[in-house]
């Protein structure tokens, strides 16, 4: 787990919405939270830090998306559990820099739940993360 201040960028009922450089940060502090960092969607982000600590929705970078879609395998893993998932385009933002993610990223991914809540393929991560909030608060 890395130790890592968290930014506060919007809140909204009780939600927030918080950049991440690295998802390995998440704890149980980010209960509740949409999570946009600058980590890989693999299949481990969802089930080693999402899930456990109880964050309320996720975008980070497709990494490439890689072979059978390993770089966004926690969209389905988080589908599954009704939370909102959702990937920038490798080449839009920086891996590893959350600030870039959230100001520069533009989605190449989403699950069924994020679609749903209005979350589409082209759109800035920013107003991703926005209707991601909407949507749970």
């Amino acid at each position: 787990m890395t130790h890592e201040v968290h930014k506060v960028v919007k809140e909204s009922g009780g939600f927030r919405i918080v950049i991440a450089n690295s998802a390995t940060s998440i704890t149980e502090d980010n209960k509740n939270d949409i999570v946009v960092d600058g980590s890989h969607c693999g299949a481990n982000i969802a089930t080693d830090y999402v899930l456990p600590n109880g964050a309320r929705g996720m975008i980070g970078n497709d990494a490439g998306i890689g072979l059978e879609d390993a770089g966004i395998a926690s969209l389905k893993i988080l589908e599954a559990q009704g939370i909102p998932a959702a990937a920038v385009a490798a080449m839009s933002a920086e891996i590893g820099v959350g600030q870039s993610t959230y100001d520069e990223g533009v989605i190449s991914a989403a699950n069924e739940v994020a679609r749903k809540m209005g979350v589409a393929v082209g759109m800035t991560a920013k107003e991703a993360a926005a209707k991601m909030l909407k949507g749970i608060s």
